[in-house]
């Protein structure tokens, strides 16, 4: 009979037992999949073991060189970032951008690529496919990166980590900015992504008490995200404010309830207004867009508003989620053939 293994497995930050009954399986890829059986991992990960002779975790590469009773360690694999950037001047016409995203919201399907609308927003200027890669760390103040470099030299040197709270304050802030150009609500996967991508280019920030370096900065950038989100919020963000407790129902009136997000790679999903646009002006547009409707020779003008009135749309799709019927008697020129077929080159 095959003899019963077991295994300590570090997961984040705690640590639990593995059975294996079968013995060790054969190949990692196997070993990698009972794990994430085991204990309901859903995303991609890597496994180290403890290797005795040199008391430091090591890349598994073969299941031969563990033994019962071994320390594992399991590594999520970063997220990965692909960005596709189209330069703004070669941007398709306007309300082709908009008719693709509203379409994307209202179908419910999820795409992997979404094109921004040109109205301001919050997220990225450019196109992005949302496939999350080794995520690009900023520049810091110019006094943070100085200390960073004379840091980095240190810890190269003799191994001292190097430990600021003002330091850390300016790297927190400008993560949190950073990360929010993609996601109002990143996921512990995407913590642990930039604060992996963080040490790798800062060797010096690696925590000397953390498994793997890098639990305290996830913590630390998960209440930083929160604080961050509550001064966007005072600002006016309409990303934010529509999960406010004043904008939902009596019965949903708990921060946890009905939280309002992107679907997996919206970006645009709730803009601002244009400047100098607001609710009333916006809905006299959306009238004058039923009138346009119903003359000829009127794409132009109809294209033009259309672009305009992309927010406002917007607004109404994420906070009212109206009905198909509902969403074409107000807006009967997104169901247009010319807005429709002009979305074709997106997809061929």
């Amino acid at each position: 009979m095959e003899q019963t293994i077991r295994f300590r497995v570090l997961i984040d930050h705690e640590v639990k037992k593995l059975t294996l009954s079968s013995g060790i399986p054969s190949t990692v890829e196997e070993l990698v999949a009972t794990v994430k059986e085991s204990f309901s991992i859903a995303t991609d990960i890597s496994l180290q073991y403890k290797d005795e002779e040199f008391d430091d975790f090591f890349t598994l590469t073969s299941t031969n060189e563990l033994k019962d009773k071994d320390t594992l360690k399991v590594v999520y694999v970063p997220l990965h970032l692909t960005l596709t950037l189209v330069p703004q001047e070669s941007t398709p016409n306007a309300s082709n951008v908009s008719s693709l995203c509203e379409s994307v919201s209202l179908s419910g399907d999820s795409l992997d690529t979404v094109i921004l609308s040109p109205s301001p927003s919050e997220r990225q200027t450019y196109c992005m496919t949302f496939l999350l890669v080794v995520f690009p760390i900023p520049n810091f103040s110019h006094n943070t990166e100085l200390a960073l470099r004379q840091g980095n030299e240190i810890y190269l040197r003799d191994g001292t980590p190097m430990t600021s709270p003002c330091v850390k304050s300016d790297i927190l802030e400008r993560l949190a900015e950073a990360m929010f150009s993609y996601t109002a609500y990143p996921n512990d996967a995407q913590r642990s992504a930039v604060a992996q991508a963080l040490i790798e280019k800062h060797p010096c920030l690696k925590e000397p008490g953390s498994f793997n370096g890098t639990y305290g900065w996830q913590q630390s950038l998960k209440y930083k995200c929160g604080n961050y989100r509550t001064k966007r919020k005072a600002l006016g963000s309409p990303e934010l404010q529509v999960n406010s407790l004043s904008h939902k129902s009596e019965d949903e009136r708990r921060s946890a309830k009905n939280v309002k997000k992107p679907k997996r790679a919206e970006v645009n999903y709730l803009p601002s207004h244009p400047h100098g646009e607001t609710d009333d002006t916006l809905e006299n547009l959306r009238l004058n867009l039923i009138a346009a409707c119903q003359k000829k020779d009127c794409v132009k003008s109809i294209n033009d508003m259309m672009a305009r009135t992309y927010s406002w749309r917007r607004q109404e799709v994420v906070a009212k989620s109206p009905g198909v019927a509902e969403f074409k008697e107000r807006w009967p020129a997104l169901f247009e053939p010319f807005q429709v077929n002009d979305l074709s080159f997106y997809f061929s």
